[in-house]
């Protein structure tokens, strides 16, 4: 009887040293969130188109993962970075930069991308002889918020032609892309940088524009999954988005962002742009 208990009283101690060196036991749903995921989607357009684009894609990814997706965006940049960096969205949406910072800070994995590059063009009045970065100098340039793709392309372009942004050229933000393009329609600015897709998108709000300077193209916008979703739902999610073209509601979301098609990402695609980040770094550093 002494035997069998002292039996007892190791294997006791040994149980406790194994629960020590591997920690508290996880359950094999624990990465899925009670509530379901939450899609973030980087606020580049208003919340309220967001809700009425981006529902039907998040409607899918539901019903492809069979699990719920709540759909989430902020009313700012600013916010939705804070959100980001608190990694509180299971999967995103993001411009470049944006992904850079889930990528390299925040513990998000690439899994599709727009198919196509991103620029970002200078639109000036009609009637500016302008054709080129260097006429910028000493003007005044409307941007969209600073931490648009559009700002950042912008001001990497500026400093590739030796132009020191915010002192060679003033640059002033505005809440939306509207705002920024009637200040330049305006005169309140010299000129206005927008996507490089919106021109052709534009009508009569730009009829007295012209585009002066483009930016060199970077890789387009990218679906990311926080390292917490499992690896058998981020492969459905991969599924679900290139499967898009293939489907009448997936072409529906397609022809509603306007996008040719999403194709898998990697992330060495998005160097160029921590090139950019470094080189700003730096800069900021003299």
């Amino acid at each position: 009887m002494e035997g069998l208990r002292t039996s007892r009283q190791s294997l006791v101690l040994v149980l406790a040293a194994l629960m020590l060196l591997l920690g508290p036991v996880r359950s094999a749903t624990a990465t899925t969130p009670e509530g379901g995921y939450r899609f973030g989607v980087f606020p580049y357009l208003p919340a309220l188109t967001i809700d009425e684009i981006f529902g039907p894609l998040a409607a899918r990814l539901a019903r492809d993962l069979e699990q719920p997706v709540q759909l989430r965006t902020k009313s700012t940049f600013e916010l939705f970075a804070k959100e980001l960096a608190a990694e509180s969205y299971d999967i995103v949406l993001v411009h470049p930069f944006l992904y850079v910072d889930a990528a390299d800070r925040y513990n998000y994995l690439p899994l599709a991308r727009v198919d196509g590059d991103l620029t970002a063009v200078v639109l000036t009045r009609a009637d500016r002889a302008w054709d080129d970065w260097q006429d910028l100098a000493g003007g005044t340039l409307a941007l969209p918020p600073a931490l648009s793709a559009v700002s950042e392309l912008v001001q990497a372009a500026l400093r590739a032609r030796g132009l020191a942004p915010g002192i060679d050229v003033t640059l002033r933000h505005y809440a939306s892309k509207l705002s920024c393009l009637h200040a330049a329609v305006l005169g309140d600015a010299d000129g206005c940088a927008v996507p490089g897709f919106l021109p052709s998108q534009l009508g009569e709000v730009a009829e007295n524009l012209r585009v002066t300077a483009e930016t060199p193209p970077i890789k387009h916008f990218v679906l990311a999954a926080h390292r917490r979703v499992t690896p058998a739902h981020r492969a459905k999610l991969l599924r679900s988005v290139l499967r898009l073209p293939s489907s009448d509601d997936g072409r529906a979301i397609l022809a509603a962002t306007a996008w040719p098609r999403f194709v898998a990402a990697q992330d060495h695609e998005y160097d160029p742009v921590r090139r950019h980040r470094a080189q700003r770094r730096t800069l900021a550093q003299r």
